[in-house]
């Protein structure tokens, strides 16, 4: 069976074309310990753009290998637990890391992301929580959860923002995937940029709240720099 990380890659590479920046930033997240990639959510189908493009640069979504590992890093995601009721999603959720959360009810999934995070894992979370976008596709204001893992964990922070997943499709769980599919003659040209990485000493001696701030600012400026389409480097 193909892994979740091979299939969201074969799938990002069919449907659409990534133009990465910053690409060097993403060096933060070979160094030992833990780290958490925080990312802009403008459509479910943004799994596919992000964590295929992630896994086609090394970093996947895939459970530890068993036998040499050739990835970069293992990654841990967040996502809804909605994307295990399609047949398509749930295929690239078997075998996976990623974390399942309700969208009634975090707190397990913040449980199981802390943990992952305290025992030296990578975790990838989508801090607005859901996909009731800006018509501009701007990242809105952030849930609790993405600052409080950073404070309680202490780690390096990868703010990682697209633009504009939304041409490959929008709406519901179903509604995207299908829409993504049956339009992919359109070959969309996505922009995904890989911000400055935000160390743990920066955020050592601020509160949550204050965290929150730094953390946003920081996506927001990745995704001011994704969305103009000016190259940064």
């Amino acid at each position: 069976m193909i892994s979740a990380g091979s299939l969201l890659g074969k799938m990002v590479r069919s449907l659409c074309r990534v133009s990465v920046y910053g690409r060097a930033n993403l060096d933060a997240l070979d160094q030992p310990g833990p780290a958490l990639i925080v990312v802009n959510h403008t459509t479910v189908v943004d799994v596919i753009v992000v964590l295929g493009t992630l896994h086609n640069m090394g970093f996947t979504c895939d459970l530890p290998c068993e036998d040499e590992c050739t990835h970069r890093r293992h990654i841990r995601p967040i996502g809804t637990s909605d994307l295990w009721d399609y047949p398509v999603t749930k295929q690239a959720c078997t075998n996976s890391g990623i974390i399942p959360v309700d969208q009634h009810d975090g707190r397990a999934a913040y449980r199981a992301a802390l943990e992952a995070l305290r025992a030296g894992e990578c975790v990838l979370i989508y801090p607005e929580g859901d996909v009731k976008v800006h018509e501009d596709g701007s990242p809105r204001d952030w849930r609790p959860g993405a600052a409080g893992l950073a404070k309680s964990a202490s780690v390096t922070v990868v703010p990682i923002a697209h633009h504009d997943s939304r041409t490959l499709g929008s709406g519901s769980v179903a509604k995207s995937v299908l829409w993504s599919f049956t339009g992919a003659l359109r070959v969309p040209i996505i922009r995904m940029r890989i911000g400055k990485p935000v160390s743990p000493f920066e955020l050592a001696q601020k509160n949550t709240k204050e965290v929150n701030e730094l953390l946003s600012a920081a996506l927001d400026q990745a995704w001011q720099e994704a969305s103009s389409g000016v190259v940064f480097d």
